[in-house]
C-alpha cells in the first residue's frame, strides 16, 4: 500500500521530541549537589520526561501516517512501549550519574538509550491493528539502531560536556532529531500490505489529527510543569538573586532567602543585625546530604557560578552553595574577593600563581587540587593590579 504523512504532525512530533529532551537534560543539571532522595526524584522525572517524550513522538508520528485502510492501536502494546521508553531511558541516565563520568560510560549510556528507543518503536508498531500486514526489512532494523545509538551518545556527550543552556539546548536538539530520525528511517523500510479479509476496527472518538495534537499539547504541558519544578533557569529571580547588602547597612527585603533552611536564615540574620560586619563573621551556607553547613570567607578559595547557584572550592572539595554569584559578590564586596570572570569570584589571598596561555590567562589557586581560575579580558587589569603585576 502507498502511504503518506501529514507534514504538520511530522513537525509536531519532532518538536515534542526536542522539548522532552531539553526538559529531561535540564532536570539533571546540578544533580551531584543534591541529597540522595532529591537526586532520585529528579532522575525519575528526567526519565519520565525523555521516555514519555520518546513515546509521544512515536505516537504522534504514527498518527501522522496516512493509510488507505482504517487502523487502530492495541492498548496493551501501547502501554508496553511507554514503559520500555521510560525504564530504559532512566537506566541510561542513571548510568551517567553512577561514579566518575568517562567517555566509555557515555558510550554505554548512549547505547542503552538508543536501544531503548528502537525497542519502544517496534513494540509500538505491534500495537497497529486493522486490515493491513506490517513487514520489516532487515536493513530497517540495522540503520535505525545505528542512528539511535550514535546520535544518543553524541547528545549525551554534548549535554554533559559543559552544563550551559547552549550545550543543553544542542544536546536536546540532537536527541530530539535522533528520536525522530530513528522513527522515520525505520518507517521508510516498513511495508504495509492489505489483508485477505477486511478487519473492522473501532474508530476513535477524535480524528487522528486532533488526537495527535492533543498528545503533543499534553506532552508540552507536562514538560513545562517539570521545568517549573526543576532547578531554576539562569537569570534573575527576586527570591534568590537579590543583591546582598554592603557592610554599612541593608533593608529587610534584600536578604530574603526563599527555600533555604532555618540555619541559613539565622546566618543572614547575623549579617542583618550588624551595620559594620567584619569579614570573619560572615557565614556562607553550603549544602550536603540534606544538611546546611557554613564556611567563613577566609576558608573559601574560589566561587564559580553553576546555573543560578554556585560551586565553592575550599581547598579540599567543591561544594554546592544555594546563593547566586551576584549575591555572594555583593556580600563580599570590599574584601579580598575579586571578580576574575563573569562566572568566577576569587579570594586573592589564596592566589598562588598567574599563568598565560596565548590569549588566555589564569590565576592558580592553592589547594589539594591544582585549580586554574580563568581571567577574562575585561577583568585583566583589576587582577594584575591586585597581584602587583
Amino acid at each position: 500500500m502507498i502511504v503518506s504523512y501529514d507534514p504538520l504532525l511530522v513537525v509536531a512530533s519532532v518538536a515534542v521530541a526536542a522539548m522532552a529532551s531539553f526538559t529531561g537534560l535540564r532536570l539533571l543539571t546540578g544533580l551531584r549537589y543534591l541529597d540522595s532522595a532529591t537526586r532520585k526524584a529528579q532522575l525519575a522525572k528526567a526519565a519520565m520526561a525523555i521516555g514519555g517524550g520518546i513515546w509521544s513522538m512515536h505516537f504522534v508520528g504514527m498518527l501522522a501516517l496516512r493509510l488507505p485502510v482504517p487502523v487502530a492501536y492495541d492498548l496493551l502494546y501501547t502501554l508496553g512501549s511507554v514503559l520500555i521508553a521510560i525504564l530504559i531511558t532512566g537506566a541510561g541516565l542513571a548510568l551517567m550519574h553512577l561514579g566518575a563520568r568517562s567517555p566509555s560510560k557515555t558510550v554505554a549510556a548512549g547505547t542503552l538509550i538508543g536501544c531503548g528507543i528502537v525497542a519502544m518503536h517496534y513494540v509500538g508498531m505491534e500495537a497497529l491493528q486493522g486490515s493491513c500486514i506490517v513487514s520489516y526489512s532487515p536493513f530497517g532494523f540495522v540503520l535505525p539502531t545505528m542512528i539511535a545509538v550514535l546520535s544518543s551518545t553524541c547528545a549525551l556527550a554534548l549535554a554533559y560536556k559543559k552544563r550551559t543552556l547552549i550545550q543543553l539546548s544542542l544536546g536536546a536538539l540532537v536527541l530530539g532529531v535522533t528520536i525522530s530520525g530513528m522513527h522515520y528511517s525505520a518507517m521508510a523500510f516498513t511495508a504495509f500490505s492489505r489483508t485477505a479479509t477486511t478487519i473492522l476496527v473501532e474508530r476513535p472518538m477524535l480524528p487522528d489529527t486532533y488526537l495527535a495534537l492533543v498528545v503533543a499539547v499534553a506532552a508540552f504541558v507536562v514538560c513545562g510543569l517539570f521545568l517549573l519544578s526543576a532547578l531554576p533557569m539562569d537569570g534573575p529571580r527576586p527570591d534568590r538573586d537579590t543583591q546582598a547588602p554592603e557592610a554599612n547597612g541593608t533593608s529587610e527585603d534584600a536578604l530574603v532567602l526563599a527555600g533555604l533552611s532555618p540555619y541559613a536564615e539565622i546566618a543572614v540574620q547575623q549579617v542583618r543585625s550588624a551595620p559594620a560586619m567584619s569579614l570573619g563573621r560572615i557565614r556562607i551556607p553550603y549544602e550536603r546530604n540534606n544538611t546546611t553547613y557554613f564556611l567563613t570567607p577566609d576558608n573559601i578559595r574560589s566561587i564559580r557560578a553553576d546555573g543560578h547557584y554556585t560551586e565553592i572550592y575550599d581547598g579540599a572539595a567543591h561544594v554546592f552553595c544555594p546563593w547566586s554569584l551576584s549575591k555572594l559578590e555583593g556580600m563580599l564586596k570590599g574584601t579580598a574577593f575579586l571578580r576574575t570572570h563573569r562566572s568566577f569570584l576569587l579570594n586573592m589571598e589564596h592566589a598562588a600563581g598567574f599563568e598565560r596561555q596565548k590569549d588566555k590567562a589564569f590565576v592558580l589557586v592553592a589547594g589539594l587540587s591544582r585549580e586554574a581560575i580563568p581571567v577574562s579580558r575585561s577583568h585583566m587589569g583589576d587582577v594584575r593590579k591586585a597581584l602587583g603585576l
